[in-house]
């Protein structure tokens, strides 16, 4: 049923005062709770309310009808104040409308057994009184507490109708009820249930009522909504609240860039929040997409794989990047982080704006990817002159896209001359060079460039002092191998005195810095021997006095002092 015809229902069961029960049922996430409430806000300004109160109930760990009764009690408001949450004004008002009229809460304190009781239990026998004529939505039907039966409720509901001339509606997940509740369901839902409408809103008509703003960030996730067929408004907000978090931190960088970063955004959230949809790609899967979708890797594809790939061609996603993992990590943990964001935003942004030259390296792979002409020569020089331009704007994956694309038609020497000449591009962008920070490793599987890179990686020495390592990780979602491989080398000595030889605001961050790696999943030994180091010498810190030991608590180390 379609949003519009959903929406008219809703409106005759609201402006007609007839006792009715009305149950709205969908899939998880396609937004039944969001459209009601929106079509109920726009019924209220419109004025085609015609009960004057409302209550909404979520039945989520509600154990019995006592307890329903109660939170439709504390929940009602008049229905000019639809939108606003409830508050102790309002629940004031509840009691003030109870049959017994407003002089019950003057009369409440002087019953002999007031002292002894729970105002909230004397309420919850007098509450039912009120609840005559209310609007009331009752949602998480199938998350309610195993105490409160279905059939209870759904009697309880009847009562509302018949007995209080309440007008009811239900939203209904289509998914099991716990306890196989089910056929009590089927049972009784004819029996109390006057309309029931299905939820079920093409993906064009989520993102409009999801998405109501026109501006560049919500104009392009509603378009890029609508070209994934999402149709889980859930899904959508979510991608929208993010969006929101991203505008201000991107403000100033080429088009191009805003629109990957928001093109990716609405595919990594949905394959990431619908798991149970095989026909999209896995997240793990696009996470480690590469340069897959180009088939210049000799791995054999599933069935399943090549399904997806033909997902992602539809949806124009070629390839993911690091600035794409950045994207990622901010679905996964709900925000940004700032520097790492923006550090992968600036290298991007310079790789566009070299790719609108005129001799940019992608416009000579398009010799490649767009024609099925015999253009080797061409394409062979192309790719040659375009790389001497481009090289410090060219990924490691992507030189080993190209690296191997010459060897397979016969042009060795050509490919090891490209290897060369990255190399001499980027001296001074040595950790380039270490593939054991390389998000893409995996995928780098020419021989030739790996021994290269290995060799130059070989060739630079960190020199960074611990101090300067310890820094570099404030602030930070992640380190690299070469930082673990510092910090790990040090012993609870060398701790004591970074620690004991440091004074201001930095010296918590970098104590937080070091512990960080007991708190991880699955940390490797290094990592272990990071964090019980540092930890052991905030002990010895803490054991010198009890004002060290007050100081080191506030890292959930507890000493006594020895002092």
């Amino acid at each position: 049923m379609s949003i519009e015809l959903v929406r008219n229902q809703i409106n005759k069961f609201l402006i007609n005062e007839t006792p009715e029960v009305l149950a709205i049922r969908g899939k998880w996430g396609v937004g039944k709770t969001f459209a009601w409430n929106k079509f109920l806000e726009d019924a209220k300004k419109e004025r085609r309310i015609t009960l004057r109160r409302y209550a909404y109930v979520s039945l989520f760990g509600c154990n019995s009808l006592d307890s329903l009764k109660l939170r439709i009690f504390e929940q009602v408001i008049d229905t000019d104040s639809i939108g606003l949450k409830p508050s102790i004004e309002t629940f004031i008002k509840s009691i003030e409308s109870l049959t017994l009229g407003r002089n019950l809460l003057k009369f409440i304190p002087s019953l002999p057994s007031f002292k002894n009781a729970n105002l909230s239990l004397f309420i919850d026998s007098v509450a039912f009184l009120s609840l005559n004529k209310v609007l009331i939505c009752i949602d998480d039907v199938e998350r309610k507490g195993d105490g409160l039966k279905i059939r209870d409720l759904l009697g309880f509901i009847s009562v509302l109708k018949e007995e209080k001339d309440c007008k009811i509606a239900i939203i209904l997940n289509d998914e099991s009820l716990s306890n196989n509740e089910d056929e009590a369901l089927k049972t009784y839902r004819e029996k109390v249930i006057d309309i029931e409408l299905l939820f079920d809103p093409t993906p064009e008509e989520c993102s409009e009522i999801a998405i109501p703003s026109e501006c560049y960030y919500s104009s392009k996730i509603k378009e890029f909504s609508k070209n994934l067929r999402i149709n889980n408004i859930r899904i959508i907000r979510k991608i929208l609240r993010l969006s929101n978090q991203l505008e201000p931190l991107l403000k100033g960088y080429e088009p191009e860039l805003l629109h990957q970063s928001l093109h990716t955004m609405t595919l990594l959230a949905l394959c990431y929040f619908q798991k149970d949809n095989n026909k999209i790609p896995s997240y793990e899967y696009l996470k480690n997409l590469g340069y897959k979708m180009y088939g210049l890797n000799d791995k054999k594809e599933t069935e399943e794989n090549n399904e997806w790939k033909a997902f992602l061609r539809k949806y124009s996603f070629y390839n993911i990047d690091e600035f794409d993992l950045e994207i990622a990590k901010a679905i996964e943990n709900g925000f940004f982080n700032e520097s790492s964001l923006l550090a992968e935003a600036d290298k991007l942004n310079a790789k566009i704006i070299a790719n609108k030259s005129k001799n940019s390296f992608s416009e000579a792979w398009n010799k490649y990817h767009n024609t099925f002409d015999s253009n080797e020569i061409e394409l062979v020089a192309s790719l040659y002159e375009s790389f001497k331009e481009n090289a410090q704007y060219i990924d490691p994956m992507n030189l080993n896209s190209t690296v191997k694309l010459l060897r397979d038609i016969g042009e060795n020497e050509k490919a090891d001359e490209i290897i060369e000449l990255y190399i001499q591009n980027r001296k001074n962008d040595k950790e380039i060079f270490d593939l054991k920070r390389y998000p893409f490793a995996s995928d780098i599987d020419d021989q030739r460039l790996i021994e290269r890179f290995n060799s130059e990686n070989k060739c630079y020495n960190d020199d960074r002092s611990p101090e300067e390592v310890i820094s570099s990780l404030v602030g930070k979602n992640g380190w690299n191998q070469s930082d673990i491989e510092i910090l790990s080398s040090l012993t609870v000595d060398d701790f004591y005195q970074i620690f004991t030889k440091q004074n201001g605001d930095h010296l918590s961050y970098w104590i937080d810095a070091c512990l960080q790696f007991a708190q991880i999943l699955n940390p490797s030994e290094e990592q272990k021997v990071i964090s019980n180091n540092a930890r052991e010498a905030l002990v010895r810190i803490g054991k010198q006095s009890s004002l060290n030991a007050r100081r080191v608590a506030k890292f959930g180390i507890k000493v006594e002092s020895d002092a």
